[in-house]
This record gives structure tokens, C-alpha cells and sequence, in this order.
């Protein structure tokens, strides 16, 4: 009889059945994967108050926005503020370098207020709600800074005076 009794076992255990009377210990092992997301931004850019370092961040800034997937469907609205907010850094940039001091200045400030519309974006409610604090943290800190550093950067603006057309001469 314990011929029988061996073959069922055999059989049981080969279809992935628990054998319930053999008497047989079993050990099961189960394995959990976790991923943790690093929301560290990148300080490979100067914090200074420069077009040259203003522009790096923001772009820094924009990449770590689009590789963060905690921040849902609110990236992309992120994203296309801090472009723009990008794409004033370098108007600024052009028209001041042209000498026209007036027009870098308000380029820049067009800048600093897109900043202040991603931090109202990060700090809504629903991004509250949404978004984990610790995944938003570091998105609303790098965006107050760079803002604070372009508001510094308007204040004390020098551009070189442009150069004389020959209209003049």
C-alpha cells in the first residue's frame, strides 16, 4: 500500500500540489521587489546669478521633471512652464548682449513670473493631494531658488551698452 501512497505523492508534487499527509517538510521563500525614486536634482550647474547658470538649471530642472514619474499628469504642464520660463533666459540674454537693458530686463521678469506660476502649480491642492511631499519637495525648492537668483540677476542687470551704427559716426 505505501507503493500507491509514494506514487500519488510524486504525482501530486509534480503538479505543484502541497503534499498534505507525506510528512514531508516544505519551505517556501517569497520575494518582494521595491524601487524607491531618487527626486534629487542635478548640481552640476552653478548656483550663481548668471544667464549662463540661470539657463543650465533650467534645464536641469526640466529633465529631472520629465525622468520624475510621482509627478503624473501635472509634468507636462511643469514642463512647458519651465521652457518658457527657459526661453525668456535666452530672449533676456540676446537683448541684453545687443544692449538693450529695458527689454533683457522685462524678458526676465517674464521668466520669474512662470517660475512663480510652476511653484502655485506644485503647492495646489490637488498636486498636494496627488503628489507625495517628498517627490515635491525638491521640485518646489530648485524653482524658488532659481527664481530668487533671476529676480537678483534683474536687480542688478549691466548690459553692455550697444555698439554705434555707423550712422552715427
Amino acid at each position: 500500500m505505501t507503493h500507491g501512497r509514494m506514487a500519488s505523492l510524486v504525482i501530486g508534487v509534480a503538479l505543484g500540489a502541497a503534499p498534505a499527509s507525506a510528512g514531508v517538510p516544505t519551505t517556501t521563500s517569497t520575494t518582494t521587489a521595491s524601487t524607491t525614486t531618487s527626486t534629487t536634482l542635478p548640481p552640476a550647474c552653478a548656483e550663481e546669478q548668471t544667464f549662463e547658470s540661470a539657463h543650465c538649471r533650467l534645464d536641469a530642472l526640466a529633465a529631472a521633471i520629465a525622468a520624475e514619474p510621482g509627478l503624473g499628469s501635472i509634468s507636462g504642464k511643469l514642463g512647458n512652464a519651465v521652457d518658457i520660463a527657459d526661453r525668456n533666459v535666452v530672449e533676456a540674454e540676446t537683448e541684453c548682449v545687443n544692449g538693450d537693458r529695458k527689454t533683457a530686463g522685462k524678458k526676465l521678469k517674464k521668466a520669474v513670473r512662470r517660475l512663480i506660476q510652476y511653484g502655485h502649480r506644485l503647492r495646489s491642492l490637488k498636486s498636494r493631494k496627488n503628489i507625495p511631499a517628498e517627490v515635491r519637495g525638491p521640485f518646489v525648492d530648485e524653482g524658488r531658488a532659481i527664481q530668487k537668483d533671476l529676480q537678483a540677476l534683474k536687480k542688478a542687470l549691466v548690459c553692455p551698452p550697444a555698439s554705434p551704427s555707423g550712422a552715427f559716426l
